[in-house]
């Protein structure tokens, strides 16, 4: 996968990330074309990108829906809400349903 095009050859370049370099958003980076071996400048902009989902366990009246969480080793496993990600310890019998999986 490529992040950016040389602006010399048009040849799609992957950020070189070593170290944590060109992540920072207030500077210019550097970086050496692998293609025709020029020097081209670049600056990084980050994008959050959000997805709503209904929960209705956090709304009056709303119940959580748990699950076992998927844990090595299984006796180590609580259950989660597929909706809030909330979670509690699993009770003996949800235990014994894990167990015998």
């Amino acid at each position: 996968m490529s992040d950016v095009e040389c602006p010399y050859c048009e040849k799609w370049q992957e950020i070189n990330h070593d170290d944590g370099c060109g992540y920072s958003e207030d500077e210019i980076h550097q970086q050496d074309c692998s293609d025709c071996y020029k020097r081209f400048t670049f600056q990084t902009s980050i994008i959050f990108h959000y997805e709503a989902a209904k929960a209705q366990c956090l709304n009056e009246g709303g119940e959580h829906k748990y699950e076992p969480t998927n844990t090595y080793p299984r006796k180590a496993s609580r259950m989660r809400c597929v909706d809030c990600d909330k979670e509690r310890p699993c009770t003996e019998l949800e235990m014994k349903k894990i167990l015998v999986v």
